[in-house]
């Protein structure tokens, strides 16, 4: 099917609200939790793009811009239809009737280029942008955002994430943000909107440590081993000896339900260009090592990080089960620590996943299938494997779970 040309039964009269419930701090805040940024970074576009709504009188809200239709057409209507077509960057004005009157207007003409010259829904995603977003066209993007408020979230979600605007969001790096969404001269009275609306919401209080709390208890079982290991082409009760050898005694989660963890102070040093080393040793440092006795510090460590900067504070710390580091959440296509954290605090499954993940990405199956535990420990557990002896802990756990294969439920 052409892209370009509408699918059968699309009208411009369809796209009304299948659903009209209106997004609330909940569906915000789990997008802002999984993308590692400040729920009020989101309010704040909500703010300048719609004011909130997503519909005006059930109808998706839009705006038109005839800049773009004439840019899609090569100008082709500038003459003829100069009211929708033209070369100035301003958006179409007036009320959301007049707008829907003009946007028909340029359908009627061409379909394809009408939409995507229209800004639609609560954050006013431009139509051009529907690839980027995931649509195999701006027909599929359009009824897609005739659905609901909360698609059109998980849209611009889907947009920032890959069109890499998550790190700028992170930073509130409202000139960068402005000049990818917007664009062209208007960038710049964009930012400020943006920074001027972030800037007069109440501050947030952000919750994110406190989420990381187990969701599922079930234990991993060794069927669960044995799915994992055919898939990285090694036996089942090597998997298990490493899960045994990382979490020893501790297990995957404390008794409160958090994720075990490890913070590494070095790794949040180097993360933070050592700009706080001196003010913060305890959490910041060149050197590894220091680590505290109990969990309960170590999640003070974590949290005191978390306070100076969040992401590379999540990077910095291992996690559960199999004690995989935050900084390795690219191992499963994930956009930031966050969300990679997250996962890893639901259950030990989501763990053993995260090891699969992290297994794979750095080619170790080789060294797990042939049980060359020193050069898995060197490269799973860093050059000083050997000082705490993971590969001859890891090559006697193997032994004894092999003996006993029982011992795993």
């Amino acid at each position: 099917m052409d892209p370009t040309v509408p699918p059968p039964g699309f009208s411009l009269d369809s796209l009304r609200a299948q659903d009209a419930t209106r997004l609330g701090d909940d569906a915000i805040g789990a997008v802002a939790q999984t993308l590692g940024i400040d729920i009020n970074a989101l309010k704040a576009i909500l703010r300048v793009e719609s004011a909130g709504p997503g519909f005006s009188g059930g109808k998706l809200l839009i705006s038109f811009e005839p800049y773009f239709f004439s840019e899609a057409t090569g100008g082709a209507f500038d003459a003829s239809h100069p009211a929708i077509s033209n070369r100035n960057r301003a958006p179409l004005g007036g009320n959301q009737t007049s707008r829907w009157a003009k946007l028909a207007e340029a359908y009627a003409l061409d379909p394809d280029a009408a939409l995507a010259a229209t800004s639609w829904g609560a954050f006013q995603l431009p139509g051009r942008y529907y690839a980027t977003a995931g649509y195999p066209s701006v027909f599929a993007f359009v009824q897609d955002m005739a659905q609901s408020e909360a698609r059109q979230l998980a849209a611009f979600q889907a947009y920032i994430t890959r069109g890499s605007l998550v790190d700028e969001l992170q930073r509130r790096d409202w000139v960068g943000f402005a000049g990818e969404f917007e664009g062209g001269p208007n960038a710049a009275a964009y930012a400020a909107a943006l920074a001027n609306a972030f800037a007069a919401l109440p501050p947030r209080v952000d919750n994110f440590l406190s989420s990381l709390r187990r969701q599922n208890t079930d234990p991993l079982r060794r069927a669960d081993f044995e799915a994992v290991a055919a898939r990285l082409g090694c036996e089942w009760e090597a998997a298990a000896a490493v899960a045994e050898v990382e979490s020893g005694r501790l297990g995957a989660f404390n008794p409160d339900g958090t994720p075990v963890i490890l913070f590494e102070r070095h790794k949040f040093s180097r993360k933070t260009s050592r700009q706080y080393d001196g003010s913060h040793p305890s959490i910041s440092n060149p050197n590894s090592g220091g680590y505290p006795r109990t969990q309960a510090e170590r999640w003070a460590q974590l949290e005191l990080a978390f306070s100076l900067d969040p992401e590379a504070a999540l990077q910095s710390a291992s996690y559960g089960r199999f004690q995989v580091l935050g900084e390795n959440f690219g191992n499963l296509g994930m956009a930031n620590a966050h969300e990679y954290v997250a996962k890893m605090a639901r259950s030990e499954r989501d763990q053993l996943e995260v090891f699969e993940g992290y297994i794979t990405a750095n080619g170790l199956a080789d060294e797990l299938r042939d049980k060359r535990w020193a050069d898995f420990a060197r490269r799973y557990n860093g050059p000083g494997y050997a000082e705490n002896a993971y590969d001859v802990k890891m090559a006697e756990a193997y032994a004894r779970i092999k003996a006993n294969p029982a011992s795993v439920a």
